[in-house]
């Protein structure tokens, strides 16, 4: 299951908010989860691996290749991501265009039960 956000959660929740959002958004989102899978960003996909670590959940990371791929970096690890994972947890700060992107092509490659999307907006 991968578990994904908008790095700019570090700027709208404690870092006690963050950790419980995501801990209620992988229990609300009803999925049995296996593996972690990270885009080993900042944020949600950091705590999803503290959450995997304390849970002795395996962790998968798919670190984005800036150096190679320049700005279609992102979009190419999603990609990679979905079609690894079997399932998404995202954390969708205030419409941010990366999670929008991996919300996207997890319903493409998931499909859209496989999808779990929580919504904040920065001023919550």
């Amino acid at each position: 299951m991968i578990v994904a956000d908008s790095r700019s959660i570090l700027d709208c929740l404690s870092p006690a908010g963050q950790r419980r959002l995501v801990v209620e958004a992988i229990d609300e989102s009803g999925f049995s989860v296996a593996e972690v899978v990270s885009g080993t960003a900042r944020g949600v996909d950091q705590l999803g691996e503290d959450w995997a670590g304390e849970h002795d959940v395996p962790v998968k990371r798919f670190p984005a290749d800036w150096d190679t791929h320049g700005r279609a970096a992102g979009p190419i690890r999603n990609e990679e991501m979905a079609k690894y994972a079997d399932a998404l947890v995202a954390i969708h700060v205030d419409e941010s265009a990366g999670t929008a992107d991996m919300i996207d092509t997890a319903r493409d490659l998931l499909g859209p039960d496989r999808l779990h999307r929580v919504p904040v907006t920065s001023g919550e």
